[in-house]
């Protein structure tokens, strides 16, 4: 039976093919190209301008610089790519190729993520999501975290037809890397002028600031009549350029996890020289069909020595090791094993009660944590959300593979002007809501859809509210064609983070940035410190959270979301279980021992939600407000945070930090008579108990 199979690219990667730049880009065209001829249908989510045997959705990249903000949009963009090709189509797998795969990771098709770059460079809750990891070489799949294993390693190859040895090698040596700093670019071209060898460089640097920098302060000051940078080379150059070498230098600074010039450079019987990292020592054999090198005087003496070497001894060794076609043969074998492999109807069942659903409380955060769900989705947030406010008969639809859970939606039923309304937990409180799947053994969202339907008889109405995008039930309503159209239902403005904590500032409106090192001075010549709770001190921090909250809304006139017992009795109940997995991001700034500022939030698997905060506001002159947003900001970057969500609400604050609108949507579904007329709630959501 043919398949269907969806590939991803990276949002910010150029266009994919083989003659693609990256050799990610290239792996996703020899991976769709396969399934094509294999007959299966191949859909692939990729850059406009894209080549691949299959159906393109393009997407539009930026064009530079690749900053937090382009590459937010770029991914977005990738987002809604993704959820449109699986709204048209029944999708049996999704193989990712990108690095920013924890940012686009769908939900509904089981997933397989091909791992290009060097496992640091990826979030490790990303890696540790539950989907299979394919790795490209032995190095890499060994330096997987602790406790991570590779479901498969399937070296990359290259066409043995396309890269042929040629007549005589010329005099010059070739590098073919983009042009970035853990290339090495720069050491290659200082060692060849040091051997007085020429050397050609063909590459392009991608617009990242500090590419283009390494490209103007170091690159080109070392060009010269023997020593060119030819730019962007296509195949047929590319193949010219690899017969006619000497040699072809790898001269990577990073752990390569894999290097498909090195094997069209051998296919082509071309010496490789490279540096001794990561994967090169699996692809150039020392000595034979090449040289390893462990320092920068090396290069130019391994450059001179590698004429000597045999060329028939390099194409062999491609032959034997690198085929494209075999790479490829391994790829198909792979998605058909894991699309067909798992059975299509996981066993489904509802469950009634508070205690009931504390009985799952431990494999249900266990989900949460392989689904990449939101604090909101967790039994740490719904478990207190009933007992604070009294809710009745609280009900779940599990989902159960091999006995293990693998998907959970729960729901409530309440009255709304004489009719009775099913809706998720968390009303009233949660920013986000959704049913929970895992990523690899879960159910799709049109079949857990379906079942909360079933379930939710004895209601007139499914209430769906605060679906963010590319939510589990979201994503179902769009593919299911009875469906009422879902509405937007506000947005959350979501901040983009730059890589590091001391580039945070220079993200920042001027104004904004001034404000915050104005207030950093400001508090810190009064004795400002910033503390973050933990299990010791969690009650000092919430008292100082409450009471900055109630002033900072006293000012106004207004009570505040924590002035009702209940709520706090929730928060209170929250934090202590978010602080026990790990999450709970509560900090407070002190001046003279008593809190200026507090913000509360969570940080998770590279993003971090901000959900109260509060001032005093006889300190207002000095930004506190500010200031603890931007500690807490710089904070969760050093975790890993690509984002900092500020949650519900257009309010104008949240903008003046650079954030961007992300909308949430809401629908409401009949339970008893698919596909017919329903009316709104009268209540404007469903009601907090």
């Amino acid at each position: 039976m043919a398949l269907t199979v969806l590939g991803v690219s990276y949002a910010l990667a150029p266009p994919v093919g083989p003659d693609a730049v990256g050799g990610a880009e290239q792996v996703l065209a020899l991976v769709a190209g396969a399934l094509a001829r294999r007959g299966h249908r191949s859909i692939v989510v990729a850059p406009r301008g894209s080549e691949i045997d299959g159906q393109l959705v393009a997407t539009d990249a930026p064009p530079g610089p690749f900053d937090a903000g382009a590459r937010a949009r770029a991914e977005q963009a990738h987002r809604d790519a993704i959820h449109r090709a699986l709204a048209a189509e029944r999708v049996d797998l999704v193989h990712l190729h990108g690095l920013g795969l924890a940012a686009v990771l769908p939900v509904g098709p089981p997933p397989v993520v091909a791992l290009h770059l060097h496992p640091a460079c990826y979030p490790e809750a990303a890696l540790r999501a539950g989907a299979p990891l394919v790795c490209v070489s032995e190095s890499q799949a060994r330096a997987l975290p602790a406790g991570v294993r590779a479901h498969e390693v399937i070296p990359n190859g290259v066409p043995l037809d396309t890269y042929r040895p040629g007549g005589d090698r010329a005099a010059f040596a070739l590098v073919l890397a983009r042009i970035c700093p853990e290339k090495g670019v720069a050491p290659a071209l200082a060692a060849a002028r040091a051997a007085g060898l020429p050397l050609l460089v063909g590459g392009i640097a991608f617009p990242y600031p500090e590419h283009l920098r390494y490209l103007e302060e170091e690159v080109r000051p070392l060009l010269d009549r023997d020593r060119r940078l030819l730019g962007p080379v296509g195949r047929a150059e590319k193949a010219r350029l690899l017969r006619a070498a000497r040699c072809v230098v790898v001269p990577s600074l990073a752990p390569e996890t894999s290097s498909l010039v090195a094997m069209e450079a051998l296919a082509s019987g071309t010496p490789v020289v490279a540096r001794r990292v990561g994967a090169l020592p699996e692809i150039v054999e020392d000595g034979r069909t090449g040289f390893l090198v462990d320092r920068d005087d090396e290069l130019g003496p391994a450059m001179r020595e590698a004429a000597r070497l045999s060329g028939a001894d390099c194409r062999a060794a491609a032959e034997r090791r690198f085929s494209a076609a075999e790479s490829g043969r391994r790829w198909v074998g792979l998605v058909e094993g894991l699309a067909r492999r798992r059975p299509r109807a996981p066993r489904l069942e509802a469950v009634t009660g508070v205690a009931a659903l504390e009985a799952l409380r431990g494999e249900w955060s266990g989900l949460c944590d392989r689904a990449a769900a939101t604090p909101f989705q967790r039994p740490e947030w719904l478990l207190p959300w009933c007992r604070a406010f009294g809710v009745p008969s609280p009900r779940a639809l599990v989902a159960r593979r091999g006995g293990r859970l693998v998907a959970i939606a729960p729901f409530v039923h309440y009255e709304d002007a004489g009719r009775r309304v099913a809706t998720l937990l968390g009303a009233g409180v949660s920013d986000y809501q959704d049913a929970v799947a895992d990523p690899a053994d879960g159910p799709d969202g049109p079949t857990l859809l379906d079942a909360l339907l079933e379930a939710s008889r004895g209601a007139d109405a499914l209430l769906l509210e605060h679906l963010p995008d590319g939510s589990l039930l979201g994503s179902a309503l769009a593919r299911r064609r009875d469906a009422p159209r879902p509405v937007q239902d506000g947005v959350c403005p979501v901040l983009a983070l730059p890589a590091r904590p001391d580039a945070l500032d220079g993200c920042l409106a001027p104004r904004l940035a001034e404000n915050v090192r104005y207030g950093r001075r400001r508090l810190a010549r009064a004795g400002a410190s910033v503390t973050t709770a933990v299990a010791g001190d969690l009650e000092r921090h919430l008292e100082a959270l409450f009471s900055l909250h109630a002033a900072r809304w006293g000012a106004r006139g207004q009570r505040g979301v924590l002035a009702a017992e209940a709520v706090r009795r929730f928060h209170v109940e929250v934090a202590r279980g978010m602080l026990a997995r790990g999450l709970l991001r509560l900090h407070v700034l002190w001046v003279d021992g008593r809190p200026a500022a507090a913000f509360h939030g969570f940080v998770d698997r590279g993003r971090a939600w901000y959900y109260l905060g509060g001032f005093d506001p006889a300190r207002r002159a000095a930004s506190p407000g500010a200031v603890i947003i931007a500690h807490a900001a710089a904070s969760a970057i050093a975790e890993g945070a690509r984002e900092l969500d500020f949650l519900r609400g257009p309010e104008p604050y949240k903008y003046a930090w650079g954030a961007r609108d992300r909308p949430a949507w809401r629908a409401v579904l009949p339970v008893a008579h698919r596909g017919a007329a329903v009316a709104e709630p009268a209540a404007a959501g469903a009601p907090v108990y």
